[in-house]
Parts: C-alpha cells; structure tokens; sequence
C-alpha cells in the first residue's frame, strides 16, 4: 500500500517504518497519525512480522506534533480536540503493540517523537539524536 506521510518496507520479518515528511523534520499531523495507527493495527495482526523498526526520513526522527495542526485548531475546537486526543493514542498504541519496536533515532527527536521513544522496547540512537520535550517551554504538558 502506498502511503503519504510514511513508508513502509518488510522483508524476514521486520518491517520498517520511516516517517517521511523530511521538510518538516517529520512533525507528525492528523494523516501521519492516521496511516501509522493503521500500520500497527495491521502488523499486529501479520504473523510474518516479528518485530517492527521505526525511524524518520532526512536530518531528523521526529520534530513533535506538526505545530501548523495547533494553529488551525486554536480556530476550530472540534479539530483542537482531535489532535489532543491523537496525540494522547500515539505513544499508547506503540507501548500496547504485542511485538518487539525498536526506535533507530537518527536526528532531532522531540515532543511526540520523543515521547514514542519512551514506548518502544529498546532504542538505538546516533550520535546525531537529540531529545527535547519543547511543550514544556509552552507550557501545554
């Protein structure tokens, strides 16, 4: 399947999964959220996959929640729930998948980004990873 904001590779049982909005340093917004919450609904169910990888495209793994989503909402309160209730479900769905996620953390790591981190089973970062937590300085924790 062909996706937007993700890709996604199999092959001997692990699959990938590398979020891909490199221009954006792979903030993640409503579709991003929406393709992966699908992914890990159906490799959960494939028997083939025995332990999944997630990394990011580009200079960075995460960048946090796509800010631009906050705007918007701040305009239209149904979307503002919206997105703090996906923000809410992302780290719980990948701390409850039944396999092993292992976090390849190649770059900035922030907010949502590294808050998955704190989820995933075992993480292995690069000497180029960096982990902030930037709600804290906005105070919306």
């Amino acid at each position: 399947m062909k996706y937007k904001t993700v890709i996604l590779e199999q092959k001997n049982g692990t699959a990938v999964l590398t979020l891909n909005r490199p221009d954006k340093l792979n903030a993640v917004n409503m579709e991003m959220r929406s393709e992966i919450l699908g992914i890990l609904d159906d490799l959960e169910k494939d028997p083939g996959v025995k332990v999944l990888i997630v990394t990011g495209a580009g200079r960075g793994f995460c960048a946090g929640a796509d800010i631009n989503e906050f705007a918007e909402g701040a305009r239209d309160p149904e979307l503002q729930d919206r997105v703090n209730k996906a923000l809410m479900v992302m780290a719980k769905a990948y701390y409850e998948f039944e396999k092993p996620v292992i976090g390849a953390i190649n770059g900035v790591s922030a907010g949502d980004g590294s808050q998955w981190t704190l989820a995933f089973d075992i993480n292995i970062a690069s000497e180029k990873a960096r982990f902030g937590w930037p709600a804290t300085y906005l105070g919306i924790l």
